[in-house]
């Protein structure tokens, strides 16, 4: 290695083999996650464009999404294998190259998907097109997710970064989340239905510009530290990997199984947490469709400031398993809580400044049922926060434990199976979802804007909004009792991967 190579990669180091990244670099890399997000935003509402343009009924629709899910959850480990057997090299590193290859077929295929299926002549053509485009959008999508775990282990191992990290990505995460829940009620009422064509247009082109916006953000920050030396433990052919290797990963690496345990329960219960779903709750439920957009708003900045406290304090001084548990104990006893507001409370009196509430009466100051769900929402919204937030973090850790485990860093094949066992686990939601509406009488579309309340409809809504989130908590707090990646622990680890790297240079 010459001088000039070693002095700008000493320009990272810290003593004991940690290595860092300036702050602005690490929120900056932020947006990767967040352009990831908003593109799975778009399959999100996917059902209701394959509902009124590409002809499938409900039930068909939503498990369409499930198959759609397994497929993304098939091609992880190829995609993944490929990545960790690239090397990379000072021009194109791996996070760079999932960067690339991830944003530009998601940001081609869902043009396809979603401005051009409507266009075509109805019949069979539309739904052969859309699949055929769909399949090779997962395929980006693959990519991208990559990017993520595959940055993180390069930007940074200082335990304070990664926190850092977390906190930056669920902020972009969770307010573009907001915002764009602000956009789908908008466009709703301004179109007069999800369902219509130049919903889908607009909606596509808002989130084409932001996620186009984070990818190369993501790319400019990433940009040093995405060179082998930040990503690799021996430089010669027995590093290389085999794919055998993913069976001997999915055996051995227990943190790897509780975090596979924890994460498919939770996406279980987010996939659930469908645009139907949402719909049902504020647009019939509550009666006024436009209040999600900035409910979601509101709470979302207060709970955004629970969670960094949650991260800041728990995830620093006691770890990152400690903060799980934490974030998991806090939803179990906030969505119960919640369950009852809804249930015994009268949603129609949800009341925002500059909305009328349910019964189309202008704000004229907070209600009971308004206060109380607005303090359990952001108080458990916060915790949930807590838990999504470190999976990242806690994934890195667990890179960097197989490192040690097995001699080699596997950053693509660990973040495809554990992203793959999390798919194959939690694809199913929607198509509960969809078998939950054809229980109730949705067997060929799903409620809209004018469908008139009733009893079903409010237990639905609250069954697959609340309830399943708190059973994915339950198994978050059994998960983490096996869960051995202490501080402690972790500190060993790097330790020794600096050893490992000393040792084969």
């Amino acid at each position: 290695m010459d001088a000039k190579r070693e002095a700008r990669i000493k320009r990272y180091m810290k003593e004991g083999g940690i290595h860092y990244a300036p702050l602005w670099r690490i929120i900056g890399f932020s947006g990767a996650n967040m352009a990831g997000n908003l593109f799975m935003g778009l399959t999100m509402i996917m059902s209701f464009y394959l509902n009124g343009y590409v002809g499938m009924a409900v039930i068909i629709a939503s498990s369409f999404s499930t198959i759609t899910r397994l497929w993304d959850g098939i091609t992880d480990p190829i995609v993944g294998f490929f990545v960790d057997k690239f090397s990379g090299n000072d021009h194109i590193g791996k996070t760079r190259l999932c960067l690339i290859a991830g944003g530009s077929l998601l940001l081609i295929n869902s043009y396809l998907m979603f401005n051009v299926t409507d266009r075509l002549p109805e019949g069979i053509i539309r739904p052969i097109f859309f699949i055929f485009f769909t399949a090779i959008y997962y395929i980006g999508y693959t990519f991208l997710n990559i990017s993520n775990h595959v940055g993180y282990v390069c930007l940074t191992n200082d335990p304070a970064q990664r926190n850092i990290l977390s906190i930056t990505g669920t902020i972009f995460v969770r307010v573009m989340r907001a915002v764009m829940q602000m956009v789908t009620a908008s466009l709703a009422i301004k179109y007069g239905s999800i369902r219509s064509a130049a919903f889908f247009h607009e909606y596509w082109g808002i989130v084409a510009i932001l996620a186009v916006i984070g990818i190369v953000i993501s790319y400019i920050c990433v940009l040093p530290k995405d060179i082998p030396e930040f990503s690799t433990i021996k430089k010669n052919k027995e590093d290389s990997v085999k794919f055998r290797e993913y069976f001997d990963i999915l055996k051995h690496n227990k943190p790897l199984q509780m975090m596979i345990v924890a994460r498919a329960t939770d996406q279980f219960s987010n996939t659930c947490k469908t645009s139907a779903i949402t719909l049902v709750l504020y647009g019939i439920v509550v009666g006024n469709y436009n209040l999600s957009g900035g409910w979601t708003l509101y709470t979302t900045i207060v709970g955004l400031v629970m969670m960094t406290l949650g991260i800041g304090a728990i995830g620093t001084k006691l770890g990152l398993k400690k903060a799980m548990q934490v974030g998991s104990w806090g939803v179990v006893i906030l969505d119960t809580v919640a369950i009852l507001i809804w249930i015994f409370m009268d949603p129609k009196t949800l009341s925002l400044p500059g909305y009328l509430n349910g019964y189309g009466q202008e704000f004229s100051g907070f209600t009971i049922f308004t206060v109380c769900l607005f303090i359990v929402t952001v108080i458990g919204g916060g915790f949930q926060m807590i838990i999504s937030s470190i999976i990242n973090p806690m994934i890195a850790d667990v890179n960097d434990y197989e490192a040690v485990r097995s001699g080699k860093y596997k950053a693509g094949m660990i973040a495809t199976v554990f992203s793959f066992m999390d798919k194959l686990l939690s694809s199913f939601g929607p198509t509960f979802v969809g078998i939950g509406f054809a229980i109730i009488g949705f067997k060929d579309v799903f409620p809209d804007l004018n469908t008139p309340y009733s009893t079903k409809l409010l237990v639905m809504a609250i069954v697959f909004y609340y309830g399943l989130e708190l059973l994915g908590a339950v198994f978050n707090i059994i998960a983490m009792k096996y869960y051995d990646l202490t501080p402690e622990k972790m500190k060993e680890v790097k330790e020794k991967i600096y050893e490992m790297r000393k040792a084969n240079e």
